[in-house]
Formats: C-alpha cells, sequence, structure tokens
C-alpha cells in the first residue's frame, strides 16, 4: 500500500498592533476558519508583542478573524495555503478603535515569493516564515543572476553593481561588504531588489542596483546569537537585537569572525625576443590570516505619518597576518636554469573604515510625492607593514651569497562624504510624473609609502626613493539629474531622463617622482525605458543607458607593489573614464508555478580601462591600468525558477557577454576577442516544516582582453533542523565537496605568454548553531489561557 503524503504543513503568522499608535495588542483572539466552513479549524491568542503563528495547517483556503476588546474587528480572506506556497507571513495588521469601524473585512493580496514588475526582479524575503534560519548573504545565493568573481566580488549580469540597503548607498569595500551581509540575519530583511537596468537615480550604474530593504521589526525585543566554524579554519561569533515600540525602532548587529585561507600556485611564462626565446617559472605556497570585528546600530523614527528620519552606525575592522613563500627560475630556450631565487613575504596590518549616515524622508499621504535627503560620512585606514627577503642561488641550488632584505611600510589614510536628495512628484497632467535629484560626493586619500633595502656593508637600511611616494588624493563628484515617467494606453509606460555629471580628480605628489596630475570630466548621461504589460503574466522593455564606470583610488594609485620583483603593479593616474551606450531587450513570463525571464542586449563601451601586463627589461612585467581601446559587447542572458510541489522549489540562471576589439588593437596589442560565461543552479528542499535541504553550484569563466580566467564548478550544499519550539536553528554545510576552488588565467601579450594558476581551500565542512533569545509565539495554551479566549469569544458574540 503507498503511503499517503502529510499536506498539513502551512504556516501562517503575522503581529497585531493599534492603528493609531503602533503599540502592540496582546491576548488578541484570533480564529482561522477553512473558506466554506463555518467551523473555526485554529484559535489563538496574540503575545505581549503582538505575535501570532498557525502551523500544521491543511492546503486550501483560509479566513483569519481578529478581535480584541475596544478594537473593531479585522477580517482577512482568501489566504490559499497550497503545494507551491504554503508559507505566508501578514506582517502587521492593525486594529483601529471601535468607535472608528465596526468590521474591517480585506481579501488578502498575496505577494509570490519572486516577482518581475517594472524591469525588477524582487524576492519577497517577508512573505516566507522560512526565512529566519537564514544570512542576508545565503539568501542572495538563492537569486537569479547572482554571482561572484574569482576575488569574491558580488556580481549581477556578470558586473559588480551598486548595493543599496534601504534606498541608501553602501560605501564598503567588498569584504566588509561580505562581512556585513553575513551579519544580516535573513529574519530582518523585507525583499530584495535585482535592478539590471535600474530606475533614474542610479540609470548611470553600468553594473545595475542591488537593493535590500529591511523590515521595521517586530514589537517589543527581538534577538538572535550565532556561532560558526568550519574544517578550513574559521570561526564567528555573531548577535543582532532588534526594539521597536510605536515609531522607533531600534536595531543593532555586532560580530567577529576569524578566517585562515593557504593555498598553492604557480606561474609558466615564455619570453619572446628579436633572436631568442627563455622562460621564466614560478612556485609558490601562501597563508592569510584574519581578524574581523564588526558593528552595524540604526535606528529609525516617525515624526509623523509625513515624516521620518533614519540614523545608520557601521564599523569594520580587519587584522591581517599573511605570509608567501616562492621559488623563480629563469630558464634558457633549451629549459637550462640560469638564474634561481626564492623569496620569503610577509605583512601585517590593520585596517578600518566606520561609517555613519543620516537619513530625512517626507512622504505625501494623497499623492506619490516623495522627498528623500541622504548624508553620510566615512573615516578609514590601513597600515600595511611588509618584509622581503630573497636569497639568491646557483643552478644546482647552493646559495651565492647575495641575499637581499627589503621593507614597504604603507600607511593609508581616507575621508569622504557624500550627499544625495531624491524627489519623486506627479504632475498636474494625468499619467506624469517627475523624478529628479543631485549628489555631490568628496574623497580624500593620504597615502605615504617608504620602501627601505638594507645595506650589507654599513649594516643598515636605506631608503629607496623609486620605490616610495607621499601623495594626496582629492575627488569631487557632481550629479544632477531629471527624468519624466508616462503612463501611457494600453499598459504602454516610458521613462526618459538624463544626468549630468562632473567629476574633479586631483593628486598632490609631496614626496616621489611623478608630477602631480589634475583631470576634470564632464559627461551627459540619457537613459530611456519604452515598458509594456500585456497581463499579469507577459512583459517586455526596451531600455537605452549611457552609464560610466570611473576610475578609483586602486586604478590610480601609483604606488609600486614590489612584493614580486619579476611581476611590478601600480596604477596609472591618467586614467580616463570609460563610457559606454547600453541597449537592453528584456522579456518577462510569470504564472503559477514556474517564472522565465530573458534578455539580450548590446554596449558600445568607450575607453576600455583593464589591467595591462607588458614584458620590459630583463625578463621582467609591469602590472599597470591602462585606457586600451573602445569595445563592442553582445550580451544574452536566462533565468527562471519553477515550484515542483510544496516540498521542493529550483532557480537557475545562464549568461554570456562576447567582447570585441578593433582590428587594429588586436593586430598591434594582440588583444582578443572573448566570451564571459556564468551559470547558476540553486534548489529548497522542504521535507518537514523544521527541516531544509539547500544546495548551490556554480560556474564562471571571464574574458580578458589579454586572455582569460577561469574557474572550476564550485558547490555548497547545506542542511537545516530547527529544535527547541525553532528557537535553535542547526545548520550543516559542505563546501566545494569534489574539488578545492582553482582558477587560472591565461594572458598573451606581444612578447610573452603566461600562464597562472591559483588554488584555495575553499573545501569546507561547517557547522553553524543560532539561537533565538526571545521566546516564539507559544503553541500550547493554559486551560485559565483557554478560559478566558472562551469568555472573549462570548462577549464578541463569536460564538453562542
Amino acid at each position: 500500500m503507498q503511503a499517503q503524503v502529510k499536506n498539513d504543513v502551512g504556516i501562517i503568522v503575522g503581529n497585531v498592533l493599534e492603528l493609531e499608535t503602533g503599540k502592540a495588542v496582546g491576548d488578541a483572539t484570533l480564529s482561522l476558519f477553512r473558506s466554506g466552513d463555518s467551523v473555526t479549524a485554529k484559535k489563538a491568542l496574540t503575545d505581549k508583542n503582538g505575535n501570532f503563528e498557525f502551523d500544521n495547517l491543511p492546503i486550501g483556503f483560509y479566513r483569519l478573524v481578529i478581535s480584541s476588546m475596544g478594537f473593531s474587528t479585522k477580517n482577512i480572506d482568501s489566504i490559499h495555503i497550497r503545494e507551491e506556497r504554503y508559507d505566508f507571513n501578514l506582517g502587521d495588521l492593525k486594529l483601529s478603535r471601535s468607535s472608528a469601524q465596526l468590521e474591517e473585512v480585506i481579501v488578502y493580496a498575496e505577494k509570490p515569493l519572486i516577482e518581475n514588475k517594472d524591469g525588477k526582479i524582487t524576492y519577497n524575503v517577508g512573505e516566507s516564515a522560512l526565512s529566519a534560519g537564514s544570512s542576508t548573504a545565503e539568501i542572495l545565493k538563492n537569486m537569479p543572476l547572482v554571482s561572484n568573481d574569482p576575488e569574491g566580488r558580488i556580481l549581477l549580469k556578470g558586473k559588480e553593481p551598486k548595493i543599496l540597503i534601504d534606498d541608501k548607498p553602501t560605501d564598503l569595500n567588498a569584504q566588509q561588504l561580505a562581512d556585513l551581509l553575513e551579519s544580516l540575519p535573513g529574519s530582518s530583511i523585507e525583499r530584495i531588489e535585482l535592478m539590471s537596468n535600474p530606475p533614474p537615480q542610479y540609470a548611470s550604474e553600468p553594473g545595475g542596483v542591488i537593493n535590500i530593504v529591511t523590515k521595521k521589526g517586530k514589537v517589543g525585543v527581538v534577538g538572535r546569537v550565532t556561532l560558526s566554524g568550519g574544517t578550513r579554519g574559521e570561526g564567528k561569533l555573531s548577535a543582532n537585537v532588534s526594539y521597536r515600540r510605536q515609531n522607533l525602532v531600534l536595531s543593532g548587529t555586532a560580530g567577529i569572525a576569524i578566517n585562515n585561507f593557504t593555498g598553492e600556485s604557480y606561474s609558466r611564462r615564455e619570453n619572446y625576443y628579436k633572436d631568442s626565446t627563455n622562460y621564466f617559472h614560478t612556485d609558490g605556497s601562501f597563508i592569510n590570516r584574519n581578524l574581523r570585528p564588526s558593528i552595524r546600530l540604526q535606528a529609525d523614527y516617525d515624526l509623523t505619518k509625513k515624516h521620518a528620519i533614519s540614523a545608520v552606525l557601521q564599523s569594520n575592522y580587519n587584522l591581517f597576518e599573511n605570509e608567501s613563500n616562492t621559488q623563480y627560475k629563469n630558464l634558457s630556450k633549451d629549459q637550462d636554469i640560469y638564474r634561481l631565487s626564492t623569496r620569503s613575504n610577509a605583512s601585517d596590518g590593520l585596517g578600518y573604515t566606520n561609517a555613519v549616515s543620516l537619513t530625512y524622508t517626507y512622504k505625501s499621504l494623497k499623492s506619490a510625492e516623495r522627498l528623500q535627503v541622504i548624508a553620510s560620512g566615512n573615516l578609514g585606514r590601513n597600515d600595511n607593514d611588509r618584509d622581503f627577503f630573497q636569497q639568491f642561488l646557483d643552478p644546482n641550488y647552493s646559495p651565492l651569497g647575495l641575499d637581499s632584505l627589503q621593507q614597504q611600510a604603507l600607511e593609508y589614510k581616507s575621508k569622504s562624504a557624500q550627499f544625495r536628495i531624491n524627489y519623486d512628484k506627479p504632475l498636474p497632467w494625468k499619467g506624469i510624473s517627475l523624478s529628479t535629484g543631485a549628489s555631490f560626493s568628496r574623497v580624500i586619500n593620504h597615502n605615504v609609502l617608504n620602501t627601505q633595502f638594507f645595506k650589507r656593508a654599513t649594516q643598515e637600511f636605506v631608503n629607496n626613493d623609486r620605490l616610495s611616494n607621499d601623495f594626496r588624493f582629492l575627488q569631487d563628484i557632481y550629479t544632477i539629474r531629471a527624468a519624466l515617467n508616462f503612463r501611457l494606453k494600453k499598459e504602454w509606460r516610458l521613462t526618459a531622463g538624463v544626468q549630468a555629471e562632473e567629476t574633479n580628480n586631483t593628486f598632490i605628489f609631496l614626496k616621489g617622482n611623478v608630477a602631480d596630475v589634475t583631470s576634470r570630466y564632464l559627461n551627459w548621461l540619457p537613459n530611456a525605458t519604452f515598458r509594456k504589460d500585456f497581463n499579469k503574466v507577459f512583459n517586455t522593455a526596451l531600455v537605452y543607458r549611457a552609464t560610466i564606470r570611473r576610475p578609483g583610488i586602486t586604478e590610480l594609485n601609483p604606488n609600486i607593489d614590489y612584493s614580486d620583483p619579476y611581476n611590478l603593479r601600480f596604477g596609472n593616474p591618467y586614467l580616463l573614464p570609460s563610457l559606454a551606450h547600453t541597449f537592453d531587450w528584456n522579456l518577462g513570463f510569470t504564472k503559477g508555478k514556474y517564472y522565465i525571464n530573458s534578455s539580450v542586449g548590446y554596449n558600445k563601451v568607450q575607453d576600455v580601462f583593464n589591467t595591462i601586463r607588458t614584458l620590459i627589461d630583463n625578463g621582467i612585467t609591469e602590472v599597470t591600468y591602462q585606457n586600451i581601446a573602445d569595445r563592442q559587447e553582445y550580451e544574452a542572458s536566462l533565468w527562471g525558477g519553477y515550484t515542483f510541489n510544496k516540498r521542493l522549489r529550483m532557480n537557475a540562471s545562464a549568461g554570456y557577454t562576447y567582447n570585441q576589439y578593433g582590428e587594429t588593437e588586436k593586430l598591434l596589442y594582440k588583444y582578443r576577442n572573448g566570451a564571459t560565461f556564468y551559470t547558476s543552479i540553486n534548489y529548497n528542499y522542504t521535507p518537514m516544516p523544521l527541516l531544509t535541504f539547500e544546495g548551490t553550484a556554480r560556474y564562471s569563466s571571464f574574458a580578458d582582453p589579454q586572455g582569460r580566467s577561469r574557474s572550476n564548478l564550485t558547490m555548497n550544499f547545506g542542511v537545516q533542523r530547527k529544535l527547541m519550539n525553532k528557537r535553535l536553528i542547526v545548520s550543516f554545510n559542505v563546501i566545494d565537496p569534489l574539488r578545492a576552488q582553482k582558477l587560472v588565467s591565461y594572458t598573451y601579450g606581444t612578447r610573452f605568454s603566461l600562464e597562472n594558476f591559483r588554488t584555495t581551500n575553499t573545501r569546507n565542512f561547517q557547522l553553524t548553531i543560532a539561537y533565538q533569545l526571545n521566546k516564539m509565539q507559544q503553541k500550547k495554551q493554559s486551560e485559565k489561557q483557554k478560559e478566558d479566549m472562551l469568555k472573549k469569544l462570548k462577549d464578541k458574540k463569536l460564538v453562542q
């Protein structure tokens, strides 16, 4: 006999508040009815914070009735629990005083877990009661078209996006951003929005926008502590607490993480000269250790129903200690060693970034008029002391006594300020609205690099001015923009706008062999989107954007990285910005259990800047950024998802970009046309409400004007179990069980060819334990509570 599949896995959660004050309504009576059935399916009372939860609900339509002494009754109808959607978070349910209205009937209009609307992919995290056990970083991994490059940076459709939290830009580097996303619990997120073709205020961003929208939080105090560790040698302890009372929300997240990364590398270079060929080989190993404390505090306060203010404080620290050992071999055309050495590099230091932002928001109660003013500032520092010891050997590996010892001390200070204003307003003409705004940002960096060589004759360190400098870098960016939105007949919509942007860069060299550098550029960046919603299922859009990619301090910094004396690296203060004209055609189809979206595009990119490797004298290469050429890009992407049943959901995405250079650049500089490809597949399997299995697999291959970088397939499998009435969450992850992450790069220049290999110990078995500090909604009621509830039901005449 075939076993009957259990189908009572439905979940409905929410919290009940006063409409006028926002206070929690404790001991409110909740009656849950099956549609078409007058008999109550379940009853419950809210706790002191207004929270409630129903679980183990069979598939079907439900009606929820909420009542409390002194308040009008709220009736929520048409909650549909089904195979492809069985978990519902109704959020804040607000009761008005009984004198205002006797009864309120609402037909519940649910949001799908994933929406594709107005050119934006939205994952409604707050609609799922199952998000409490995940971090924001884990949720992002299940988003379509989101991936990571070999350096760990988040990519959207293969390009680095602008990251926003609550519509406010984050000014953090890749590692600080990763720490922040790992520390934000999924239960604090309302939704995540992916905008590969962003709205007018961010239309000039070449990589699009990811906006993470946080919840207002539950009434009262909510907290969670998380501890994790893995076989790779990492550990993490974090805690987050939120407090909500009427119009005030306070939240905080603090944590500390320890990481140990080990790996190996090699390179094989062939150098071409007019009358000969020789070879250069390296083999090395490394270990990187990091200690990263971080804290994030946020306060939101509604002054009135129209006016609100918000403040955020973010602080990230990084204490690091890195070591590497490398062997260098110079070989003749017959593969005979004619020069041999080993080099040990050690570095340690401290980096930190402290950021604060203040936001004022005005919302009209009668229209879509909205004003937002954001002011933020950052203070950062990075001190890095590095020692380089090189020992020269003869071909039979005997020491020659020609050891070399160098030191580099870097002091890097940064401070920045940003101011942004956004204003949206419907115009007097029907179907037309205005979106406008302006921004200003200032960055001030002070960089001091001192390099010394050990002089054997005098037994002292002496300065090396060629590898030392002291400079200040100032960057001011001004923008002003305006756009009009037209809502046309038959669900056609047109948005057209333009942004004017001026950037001023100044390098002032207090020490070094480079003259002061000043650059200024003004650009007009138009954008337009023509969109048609044929129905709730199918939509399409044509998009044009002019975008700008500005070089930052990483690309402009002229400091010479001497960690590898045969491959010197430095930035280029003379770089120009890269402008692009992008054209996209998007199609979206969403129905029932599945959704599918596609996009094709063409980009004309001007003054592309990229790292370029050049062979100079003595078999040494120099790697720096250059404006290399114009480029044409042809793009295509496809993403979609399917809900097989109430237990299993999957989504997958893939993208392809083909880069094409001019014939002149390919002939003179050996630039190569090439394709970037990325793909991912994710699944979520929940055999029972308290047990979840998840998995992710990714592959990527990145094109470069001088070659390409290719990573192997990376995988992550996890299982999660909830215990102790969901207060204790235990997760176990297996990362890259088959093979560690590997990166192979091929570079081809006019006088050399190079293969680089690097592997990192990504194979990991990780255990995570999270504990909810506050008590969850009670499942069982005492006899006294049952008597009180029955009395309330009789008083409200809900039962005879």
